[in-house]
């Protein structure tokens, strides 16, 4: 009878073992995070720096995050490669919502996924703020200087991005097609290779993150942001429709994403972990010493403003794909 009840209480403490084992508490292991750009640019920066608070997040239990860098097709590569994973909660993706939803629309009935079906939009951290950008050496100070002095050159303006089909490339083609400026895009893999493109003289503008700019004022100067309000990390920075120009003022939620099926114990802990990270000092100084906003956007509301994208973002990349 002793042996029996001693197996038993034996048997039983084995079962909440692996009970225990089988629904452990989420995360028990790193968080990979994917960047679809090369190491530099604006997405790549928030995530660094998210990543490295997140740990602190009380709901992630002290688990680590890390980056990998897989640039390529405006962010699609990586995008691609978190569809490829378990819906787990151990690989998620950064992206701005405008770049994510332009990069599919470029693809129209050929687009590898939709966003809304393929990922679960979990929140928000920061945003992304597109400007234009021109070397130093050039005379235009103002957007209608660089309007003026474009059209009176004779000449096809190049101009670099960070991919084919970011939101900072479907600005770029809205600008430069209402005010009939010959232009060639110049695609690169990430902003900060845009951004050595320009410092080098390589193109003669760029569209890209006014984060960008940092540590390279004496070779970048940017004339105008995009945006409804002017960037607050630049705050003398005018913005397009300041300057005139209309049409032109819409910016990007950086956002973190699952693979669509995650639990609502991962998008819990996730949603919480990404409000901590967006409320703590050091990420936010570090945000701001790179021009970067902080601040938390619920994945309710991300998904409102990523609704509305499709509706902006439609029409300009339609206009892109006619025109090629």
């Amino acid at each position: 009878m002793k042996f029996t009840k001693t197996l038993a209480a034996g048997l039983a403490a084995t079962a909440m073992l692996a009970g225990g084992a089988a629904f452990a508490d989420y995360p028990e292991k790193p968080i990979k995070i994917m960047v679809g750009f090369s190491a530099g640019g604006g997405t790549d920066t928030t995530a660094r720096g998210f990543a490295s608070y997140m740990h602190e997040a009380p709901s992630l239990n002290g688990a680590p995050a890390y980056i990998v860098n897989l640039p390529g097709a405006s962010g699609q590569k990586a995008a691609k490669a978190v569809l490829n994973e378990d819906a787990d909660g151990y690989t998620l993706y950064m992206i701005n919502i405008g770049t994510f939803i332009a990069g599919e629309l470029a693809k129209g009935e050929d687009r590898p996924y939709h966003v809304p079906e393929a990922f679960e939009n979990l929140g928000c951290a920061s945003q992304l703020v597109t400007s234009l950008q021109v070397h130093t050496s050039n005379p235009a100070t103002t957007m209608q200087e660089f309007i003026d002095n474009a059209k009176s050159s004779g000449k096809t303006i190049t101009w670099g991005t960070s991919g084919a089909v970011t939101m900072h490339a479907a600005i770029g083609h809205a600008f430069f097609d209402a005010y009939g400026i010959p232009h060639k895009k110049v695609p690169f893999k990430g902003g900060s290779k845009a951004r050595a493109a320009l410092v080098s003289q390589s193109v003669d503008a760029v569209l890209g993150g006014v984060n960008t700019v940092v540590g390279f004022e004496e070779d970048i100067r940017p004339l105008a942001s995009a945006g409804a309000e002017r960037d607050p990390t630049a705050k003398d920075l005018m913005t397009f429709g300041e300057q005139g120009l209309e049409g032109i003022d819409f910016t990007g939620l950086m956002c973190l994403f699952g693979k669509k099926g995650v639990s609502d114990e991962v998008r819990a802990d996730i949603g919480a972990a990404i409000e901590h990270v967006a409320g703590i000092s050091g990420f936010q100084k570090y945000m701001a010493k790179n021009s970067l906003g902080a601040f938390y956007t619920s994945a309710e509301s991300a998904n409102a403003a990523q609704d509305a994208m499709y509706k902006t973002m439609g029409p300009v990349v339609a206009k892109i794909l006619a025109s090629n």
